[in-house]
């Protein structure tokens, strides 16, 4: 991509499990303001991979780089502190907690200082404010921050947790299959939802393995198969058709 720094680069990435080679000498950039889908096949390494630069796994081989500089991303508070930020398919909100509660959950806002935290005295209006601006700042539908997230709809639980993402990562943002059992409308508001990060400079990796909203949304797909990566391509440059070809291994191109 012409005048972006690659902010995110792995070398030769490789994961075992047992006697299975889940991820068999990853190479793989991600470049400021980018959004990245992955996509293949069940066992392809997808979830692996991500889970690697989220530090829930620890790979076996190979480097990571960010903005060139050699880094070691061994648990979830490492990937934190490069300012990665993963949202899976749960979501992990709390259903009785409110908007706010769930943006700050485990790093909520608190009052009088150190004592303050130390007693657990948070500073809700604070947290409501920031919330409040975030959401309109990412043109969020929700209709209310006071709402419990258990009344919310599955894409406005998604925008929520997309919401925190971006709250806290200022990076790097990993989607895992963000828009899985949302219905079209909702699809289409967390889809208009991403689109809004990559406006404000995010850098975004997206699983998905409904191709039509992977090429609605990024600039290139990196296609996994069998703990491979078998091409990357633009997908401005490419088909639907060809990237399933490439998923079943019926055809390898590399493009870049």
């Amino acid at each position: 991509m012409e005048n972006k720094k690659i902010i995110l680069e792995g070398k030769n990435i490789k994961k075992h499990f047992g006697g299975v080679q889940a991820l068999c000498g990853i190479d793989f950039d991600l470049y400021e303001g980018e959004i990245l889908g992955i996509v293949g096949d069940n066992g392809a390494g997808k979830s692996t991979l991500i889970k690697i630069l989220s530090g829930v796994y620890k790979k076996d081989d190979g480097e990571v780089y960010y903005y060139g500089d050699k880094v070691e991303i061994n648990n979830p508070m490492d990937a934190k502190e490069l300012g990665i930020e993963t949202v899976y398919q749960d979501l992990a909100l709390v259903d009785e907690l409110d908007v706010p509660s769930n943006i700050f959950l485990g790093r909520e806002a608190t009052r009088l200082g150190k004592f303050g935290k130390a007693i657990g005295f948070m500073n809700y209006r604070k947290m409501y404010k920031q919330s409040e601006e975030l959401i309109s700042k990412l043109k969020a539908n929700i209709p209310s921050l006071y709402s419990r997230v258990r009344y919310l709809s599955g894409g406005q639980r998604q925008a929520i947790a997309l919401s925190k993402a971006v709250f806290w990562g200022k990076k790097i943002i990993i989607l895992d299959e963000p828009t899985a059992a949302l219905g079209v409308k909702e699809s289409r508001n967390v889809m208009d939802l991403i689109k809004t990060l990559k406006e404000h400079n995010m850098s975004i990796i997206i699983i998905s393995h409904n191709l039509q909203h992977v090429f609605n949304l990024v600039d290139r797909i990196m296609i996994l198969r069998m703990g491979e990566r078998v091409a990357t391509v633009n997908a401005h440059e490419t088909t639907a058709d060809e990237v399933v070809s490439m998923i079943t291994g019926a055809k390898v191109v590399e493009k870049v």
